[in-house]
Parts: structure tokens; sequence; C-alpha cells
């Protein structure tokens, strides 16, 4: 089959969240199938492009549009990554960005307004120019054959069927060239702050062209929702079957939208996200990024203590104040609080948690929960690393000047510090208040961490006390009652954890490959949708 996958982010290329993943692996593994994938992603300021092959800056003819009402300028930019043909969308509104979605340091201190973590202030324009010149680039595809299917990652490229279905209602190239191809949309977060929205309905016309007509269907209150809007020209899936449950009940946060979609009486197929476990494998390290090899299906974890080691000495030592970002365009990393190995207490145990620092993924819940712990004295060392909402940033550096020797907090991003951290661990903690898949936790369970989770939307593929541990209600007392008792259990009888260890590690990867996901759900999706 041909098809295009348009996300703003992609794993290698520009990374925010767990989209650069869904996008970069099933694209992969749809060419590993024998099909012909196009990915279009903008060409930001933050952009690497050392992966990318063929590299071409300008490539086809460039188009102009309208876009908030302005005359856009838009080239294009090609490449090949691992067999997926890449379509870099060139405008100077990305050129100018040193993050997918957010303002950094860097950003603020040329502008104090750009507060690191906020999103763009002109995130609309950024979202709508990206969108329509996706559709515009038919125009230079003389010769090329149109996608079967165009796949559209998250609420930032939700109008490409809506823009599309306009288009088709006059006799142009473009609409002819897209005149049989079906369109999916993949809803990565429904939850408050992630939809993406036009302020109101003149708001979005002027934005992106379209009719008033044509977007009242996405009002959500004053704001236009893109996914309501697509629903109406798209197949909507999401990332897990437990996520698309919570949303079509209104058991999740959606702010509002699952009640627009039971009353347009729109259905949501839920599709867990695989997990590549040639990028992973930790008796590989090329592949996991670790400095030592280790293999938690055979127990074999002496490698996993060497990682720890390393840890503890080159990144969470007392004497390290911040360490350097490999990432392309990241800044420091800094370090709040440092590490101490037990004396007289025996070996500690050792809880990590990696992602974004925001209230969804449950920091505060974590903070006063570890609080609580450490002021019994409790043999705990907590490690945390990720980015976000600067008042829970700060709450985590207080949380490690208050306990000196046992919190350390990472604040940056690096893809290999991170899967150190994760792997140093014992266990994983995943208090986020909904989740509406979870890679952390895949990635955790491969590492030999096992992950304790509220028991919420896609975290719930975890096989409580199989591949780990879920809890519920969502509070601080509940975290705090699990992580003792584990602790305790793992103090006095450690060889109990092995045997979930090593089941935890085979069950994700022979379930939850990507090529097992793509070939028994993506592609017979695809298929039945094409067909139509």
């Amino acid at each position: 089959m041909r098809v295009w996958v348009v996300s703003r982010e992609y794993a290698g290329i520009a990374e925010a969240g767990g989209v650069k993943n869904v996008a970069c692996s099933l694209s992969e593994t749809l060419v590993q199938l024998g099909h012909a994938v196009t990915l279009f992603i903008p060409l930001y300021g933050c952009t690497d492009l050392s992966h990318v092959k063929d590299y071409s800056c300008i490539w086809h003819r460039p188009v102009n549009m309208h876009a908030w009402g302005m005359l856009q300028h838009v080239g294009f930019s090609h490449g090949y990554m691992n067999g997926v043909e890449i379509v870099f969308v060139s405008a100077p509104p990305f050129y100018k960005k040193k993050a997918v979605y957010t303002y950094t340091k860097s950003e603020e201190r040329q502008d104090p307004r750009h507060k690191k973590g906020t999103g763009h202030e002109d995130s609309p324009l950024l979202n709508t120019l990206f969108q329509k010149a996706v559709i515009e680039y038919a125009g230079t595809c003389e010769g090329h054959e149109a996608p079967q299917i165009l796949h559209c990652q998250d609420a930032t490229t939700a109008l490409i069927p809506v823009l599309l279905a306009y288009r088709s209602r006059m006799k142009t190239e473009i609409a002819s060239f897209f005149s049989r191809t079906a369109c999916l949309v993949t809803i990565h977060n429904a939850g408050p702050g992630y939809h993406h929205s036009y302020e109101s309905l003149e708001a979005a016309s002027r934005c992106t062209g379209l009719p008033v007509q044509w977007l009242e269907g996405g009002l959500n209150g004053t704001s236009v929702e893109p996914f309501l809007l697509a629903a109406d020209h798209a197949v909507l899936t999401t990332v897990s079957p437990q996520y698309a449950e919570e949303i079509m009940a209104g058991t999740t946060e959606t702010a509002g939208l699952s009640e627009h979609f039971r009353a347009k009486g729109i259905s949501i197929e839920g599709i867990t996200n695989g997990i590549d476990f040639e990028k992973y494998n930790p008796a590989d390290t090329a592949a996991s990024l670790l400095p030592f090899a280790f293999d938690p299906e055979n127990l074999d974890l002496e490698g996993k203590y060497h990682c720890r080691r390393h840890f503890l000495q080159l990144y969470a030592a007392k004497n390290i104040s911040s360490i350097a970002s490999s990432q392309k365009g990241e800044a420091a990393i800094e370090k709040h609080g440092f590490l101490a190995e037990g004396e007289g207490e025996g070996p500690p145990i050792y809880i990590s948690y990696h992602g974004r620092i925001v209230r969804q993924k449950g920091i505060d819940i974590l903070s006063r929960a570890a609080d609580v712990l450490l002021a019994k004295e409790l043999p705990l060392r907590f490690i945390i690393f990720g980015q976000g909402e600067a008042v829970l940033e700060n709450e985590l550096a207080s949380l490690a000047e208050r306990y000196p020797g046992k919190v350390v907090y990472l604040c940056g991003y690096d893809r290999s510090l991170s899967r150190l951290c994760t792997a140093s661990a014992d266990f994983a903690v995943f208090p986020s208040t909904f989740e509406p898949c979870g890679l952390e936790d895949f990635i955790a369970q491969l590492f030999g961490t096992l992950p304790v989770a509220h028991a919420t939307g896609g975290l719930k593929k975890i096989i409580d006390n199989e591949t780990g541990f879920l809890y519920s209600p969502c509070t601080s007392e509940r975290l705090c009652e699990v992580l003792e008792s584990l602790a305790k259990t793992k103090k006095t009888s450690p060889e109990m954890f092995e045997s979930m260890v090593k089941h935890a590690a085979r069950h994700v990867r022979t379930t939850y490959s990507w090529r097992s996901v793509v070939q028994n759900h993506y592609l017979a999706l695809y298929q039945k949708i094409s067909k139509k």
C-alpha cells in the first residue's frame, strides 16, 4: 500500500512526546513489510538531520498559500531514513522554533514573554500552515501515485481530512489526486491542553480559510476542535482499547470531547502502540544506549547493576552540578540533589520516573508520596528525570534539597540518560491521572525494572502481579502504601521478584512488537477503509 504519515514530530528527527515513537515505528514497520511510506514533518530550528540520507534542501517547487489571512511561502526538503521517504515542510515560522511545541530556556532569555515550557503563541498558524502545505504538496507530484491511506497523527494534523473534503468540492488537480485516498486520524491524547483547538469560529475561519458553516460541527463551547471536525471525514483511532473505552464512556479527562463524540454517534477504535524491541534490546548496548549489556529474560542482571553504579558515579554524585545533553539543540541538564548508597541499612531500593513533568503524569502525587516515604527513613532512593511545568519542576528540586542523598532530579532531556535512569532502578512509577497508552512502562519492563502504575487507560496493559503492579485510586496515600509494601518485600525477599522480571520482559517483547501491531491491526484497518 501507499501510505502518507503526517506528524509534527518523529523519533530521531524532531522529538517531543510519545507521538514521535508511534510515527517512526509505524512508518518503519510498514516499510519493512513492503509498503511505501512518505512521512511529512516541519523543518524546525531543532531538526536533527544526522540520520537522514540523501538530504536535499531544495526539492520540488515551492507553493504559496494563505494562512491566518497572510500569504505564506512554503518549500519542501527531502531525504530518507531507514527506508521511509521524508518530506520536510520548510517555512520561516518553523525555522525559528527550538523545540517542537514549546519555548525553550534560550528562547525565554531572548524574549521573556516566551516562558520555558509554554506553548508557541503562533501554534494555530504553525498547525494550519503545516496541514495546508501537505495538501498543496500534491500539486507538485506530477506523475506520482496518490496515497491510499493518509494517516494523521494527533490534533495538530487532524484538520487535513476536513481541508481535503472542502477541496474535493472543487474540480482541481489536487482534489482529483486525493479522490481515492482514505483518511485516518489517531488521537494520542484527548486530555486538556492537547486539543490544539481554535479559540472561536472566526479565528478558525480566518486561520484555515474554511467557511464558518464548515467549522460549526467542531464547536466545543466557543472553541473549534480539530478532532470533532475530523470525525465527519476520517476514521478515528486512539492508542489503546482501554483509552478508547474511557473516552467514549466519559471516564477520562477530555475537556468536553467525550460528550460531543457520544452525541454525534462517533466511534473510536483503540489499537495499542507497539515497541521496537530491537531499538531497546538491553543485551545490545548499541541499541539500548546503555553502558553495559544484560538480559532480563534470562535473569542475567549483572550488567543492570553495573549500569546503576555507572549512573551513581557519573550522574548522581554530590560533586556534579549539571550534565551536558547529547541531544541537538537541548540545553544542559540541571541536576538537583544527589544519591548516596546506603550506610548500615544495606543496599537501597531505587525508584525511577522518566517522562514529562506535568500534572497529567501525576507529578504532584509522586512528590507528596516520596516526601512521606522518605520522612519515614525508608531505604529508598528516587531518580526523577524530565521537564515541563515550572511549578512542578521547582517542587521536585525542593524535594531533592530536603532529602540530601535520597533524591536526584534531572531537569532536561537526553535519550540515552533517560534510559539509564530507568535501567538503574528496581521499580518505575507511573502515577498518571490518565494515560492514553504509555511507552515508558514497556521500556522499564524490557530493562528489568518493574512498573508500578495507576490503573488507567493504556497502563492497564500491565498485568497486575504478573508483569508489574497496578493500584487505584490515584492518590499519594495509595501510592505510598504500594511502594512501602513493595520496598519491604524487596528488602526481605528480593528473589520473589525474579520470575516477574523475567516474565514481564518476555511478555512485552513477544506481545507488543510493532510488526505484530501493524500486521494484525493497522493493515487490516487500512485495507478496510481503503475499500470503502
